[in-house]
């Protein structure tokens, strides 16, 4: 798919810009097809970091892809019909192109990460909602959300095994956020308090030193039963999870600093700096120096 021509051929009208900006800046960089995912998985079409100044207006019809939008500072609106919907700091926009919509900035500047993306499976995700719900959710930055979309509007996929990554990221993003708009979370088995604790330790202060032992002390509960209910919740284990959550947040380091690769694995947790490259790669991919060479700065 050509979504340059594609996107241009489906403006309604001409977009309400700055003299210095052009309509297709809504995309964000193009990436090309080479060897694509198979049809019925995601893949990424275009997409970035965007920095809007008003005016920023686009009224768009007919475009056969789906875009994931993030807001990170200001604030702007989609217009369906009659009603307006706020895309405010850490909403997430999950949507379907193919109906008419308008994207209009409201607080400049409005900065934000959009992918454009195809993939069947997309509109399975979208066809559980109920009739007329808006694919919209609140998702803070140190999320798992936040922290998959600063590494897909940053990542260049090359090749399958890249795209199939790339496929994966989008998959947990969809996913996640379809869930709780269901409300599957809320109707989920309710879990030990100390579980779902020992994972916002986790989230919170993933640098620090942890063993088994010493979480079994801190909760006052048995070391396998902490594996156990843990792994039951989440699907994963305690440590596991552990080093994903610190494989992310270095992920967002080497977006964010010029820190050197062992620096940033001292500052999440993993001062063994060979260790931290090979978690890094089993998570990624790639290694974080080919990582940190493929952003778009």
């Amino acid at each position: 798919m050509d979504i340059q021509s594609a996107f241009l051929s489906s403006l309604i009208s001409v977009p309400k810009l700055s003299p210095t900006a052009a309509p297709e800046d809504f995309l964000g960089r193009i990436f090309p097809e080479g060897a694509q995912v198979p049809i019925s998985l995601p893949c990424l079409l275009s997409g970035g970091k965007i920095a809007a100044f008003s005016p920023w207006s686009f009224d768009i019809k007919d475009l056969d892809c789906y875009l994931i939008l993030y807001t990170q500072k200001g604030c702007g609106k989609l217009l369906q019909g009659n009603q307006v919907h706020t895309l405010s700091e850490a909403s997430l926009l999950f949507w379907d192109c193919r109906q008419r919509f308008r994207i209009d900035i409201a607080v400049s500047p409005w900065e934000y990460q959009i992918l454009f993306l195809k993939g069947d499976i997309l509109s399975y995700y979208l066809g559980l909602l109920p009739s007329g719900q808006v694919p919209l959710i609140h998702a803070p930055f140190c999320s798992d959300i936040g922290l998959e979309m600063a590494f897909l509007t940053s990542f260049n996929p090359s090749g399958i095994s890249q795209r199939l990554l790339v496929s994966d990221r989008i998959n947990h993003i969809a996913i996640q956020c379809i869930t709780t708009l269901l409300g599957e979370k809320n109707a989920a088995p309710r879990l030990p308090s100390y579980i779902k604790n020992l994972r916002d330790l986790f989230d919170s202060h993933f640098q620090n030193v942890y063993t088994l032992d010493g979480l079994a002390e801190q909760f006052g509960v048995n070391k396998y039963r902490i594996c156990r209910e843990f792994k039951a919740a989440y699907k994963i284990s305690p440590l596991q999870y552990l080093n994903r959550q610190r494989i992310r947040q270095s992920a967002a380091l080497l977006l964010s600093t010029d820190c050197k690769i062992h620096e940033i694995g001292s500052m999440v947790g993993i001062e063994n700096t060979n260790h931290f490259i090979f978690l890094f790669k089993k998570f990624y991919g790639i290694t974080p120096l080919e990582y940190k060479e493929r952003m778009v700065l």
